[in-house]
């Protein structure tokens, strides 16, 4: 009689594991996917920053000189300007000293 009890009992050891596991891996699952959401939020953020510092530079730089800069080193230089090249890459296309120029950033 004991013998049968134990193993009617062992075949179903492993049904109350089966909602703790699915859970757990759902929850791991949703901290992946938000871990991966956050880190494209940020990168996309921090494109936007990166694109207003030199928006802001160059607005600067007019108001104090009376003209827009030719190149964006004259920014970096003189405006205390800082780009990570290695992250993105700055296109600046300036026209004339009294059209304000293009500016565009790209990630890399």
């Amino acid at each position: 009689m004991r013998m049968k009890s134990l193993k009617k009992s062992g075949r179903k050891w492993w049904r109350p594991l089966i909602a703790p596991t699915v859970i757990f891996g759902l929850l791991v699952w949703l901290l992946v996917a938000g871990t991966g959401y956050f880190r494209k939020v940020s990168g996309q953020q921090q494109l936007v920053l990166t694109r207003q510092a030199i928006r802001k530079a160059v607005l600067q730089c007019y108001a104090v000189e009376g003209m827009y800069p030719s190149e964006l080193a004259y920014l970096v230089e003189h405006y205390n300007l800082k780009i990570d090249e290695e992250k993105y890459r700055v296109s600046y296309d300036c026209f004339a000293s009294n059209i304000m120029p293009e500016i565009y950033v790209f990630e890399r």
